[in-house]
């Protein structure tokens, strides 16, 4: 279920009056009248947009998912029928393999007929998917290794952190981040990541966030991302695992795995500040199965400033979150539309960079893991709740942003996320049943 322009939720209950702050700290003029920061800081434009352009698909890979209750439902069979070969298996308990077709075959034609085959609940492209800011201008300064790791921001005020942390701090959740991979020897973030771990892009258990001379966008995001999950719930433990290349580029397949990976090694909250624009019966697959289980699942609403739906933000069972600045207006990158849920801080955002340094970044991709945060500091209070109770919470107190965006009436979610309007309610054994999620996210 998504938002319903008729039923504002937000009045539902009383959301904190908090202090409007700064401004918004980075602006998208052209490059030549970016102000620069403070002395010795490292500044990186990435590129616009229409720089970029998407591959349709990535050397003719198919992901398929068996259905093992009609006869013959193998990978063998499938692939005596079409001439396909098995890369490998995503998921030997689900039936979910990653296929190679032939070289001569038309790939999307390939697809219907497997989709038509009653041995296989769906096929689909193995799609390329990117963090946000690797597709939409966006900016971060790299403060050094001097600058702390948050730096008194207007984020840390105008989501009453302060105050949020004396009702809980994230203690005994687990937020996966599924990204870059994180700085495993940051300072700040060591003490905190699991044993669990994966590099899904070198093949090993080291995912690490390369970081070479400050030149390369993908890098380091996975980092920053960490930092802000540490800021919300600084008592929540770290799970990194690696599925973007230091471009910040993936595919759905590994995000898939990684996912799975998250849910078989006891992440509560998954954190997924990446996208696509394509639809996926594969990831709506795995994040379903996830958010049944309880995990709460967020993702990034995409920096293209328009409506189009990114996925998996925009997928059953996910929170998809947007980008609002200090004085509470959409980030002029942010995407909006009816298909959101939250809004959060996502401009000039300081948190932890390689190498074990500090900077800010602009992005939904730093909206995201604020989100995270909160569903891990709700947790944390009450382990027993499930997704849909969590997300509901997060809906039922956050801010009406209408006032300040009358541009994008009912465009940013239900509006930006109350922290410790959420925690009081759950304090208060107030739960708004709002069923933001939809029956399909939690176990019958």
């Amino acid at each position: 279920m998504r938002l319903n322009a008729n039923k504002p939720y937000w009045i539902l209950l009383p959301s904190l009056l908090l202090t409007l702050l700064l401004s918004a700290v980075f602006s998208r003029a052209p490059l030549a009248a970016q102000t620069v920061p403070s002395s010795g800081a490292h500044v990186i434009y990435l590129p616009a947009v229409q720089d970029i352009t998407l591959a349709p698909v990535t050397q003719d890979e198919i992901v398929i998912r068996l259905d093992l209750d009609e006869p013959g439902a193998t990978v063998e069979a499938i692939n005596q029928t079409y001439n396909t070969t098995t890369i490998r298996t995503l998921s030997p308990t689900r039936a979910i393999y990653l296929l190679q077709g032939p070289s001569d075959a038309d790939v999307e034609q390939l697809v219907e007929d497997l989709e038509d085959d009653d041995r296989i609940d769906y096929a689909e492209l193995n799609r390329p998917t990117d963090a946000p800011e690797a597709i939409g201008r966006s900016a971060f300064s790299w403060g050094g290794q001097d600058d702390g790791p948050y730096n008194g921001q207007y984020a840390q005020d105008m989501l009453a952190l302060a105050d949020a942390h004396a009702l809980s701090q994230g203690e005994g959740m687990v937020v996966a981040i599924i990204d870059t991979g994180v700085q495993l020897q940051h300072p700040v973030l060591a003490p905190l990541l699991t044993a669990a771990r994966i590099d899904f892009v070198d093949g090993d258990d080291e995912p690490d966030d390369v970081f070479d001379d400050g030149t390369n966008y993908g890098a380091g995001h996975g980092t920053h991302v960490a930092g802000i999950i540490h800021m919300v719930a600084p008592e929540a433990q770290i799970m990194p695992i690696r599925v973007l290349d230091t471009d910040g580029r993936g595919y759905s397949a590994v995000v898939a795995e990684a996912v799975l990976f998250a849910l078989e090694n006891g992440a509560n909250v998954i954190n997924l500040s990446l996208g696509m624009p394509y639809e996926s019966d594969l990831l709506e697959d795995v994040i379903g199965e996830a958010a049944e289980e309880g995990v709460v699942v967020v993702a990034a609403a995409g920096n293209l400033s328009n409506m189009q739906e990114q996925y998996p933000a925009a997928t059953e069972c996910v929170v998809g979150v947007t980008a609002v600045d200090a004085g509470r207006i959409k980030a002029d990158f942010a995407n909006f539309g009816n298909w959101l849920l939250l809004s959060a801080p996502g401009v000039g955002i300081h948190s932890t960079l390689p190498v074990d340094g500090y900077g800010s970044w602009s992005g939904t991709s730093m909206a995201t893991p604020f989100v995270a945060g909160q569903a891990a500091l709700l947790l944390s209070m009450n382990p027993d709740l499930n997704a849909v109770q969590v997300v509901d919470l997060m809906g039922g107190t956050a801010e009406n942003l209408n006032p300040y965006n009358p541009g994008y009436p009912n465009q940013l979610g239900l509006g930006l996320i109350d922290i410790v309007a959420s925690l009081n309610s759950l304090q208060a054994g107030i739960i708004p049943d709002l069923e933001l999620l939809g029956d399909d996210c939690t176990e019958d």
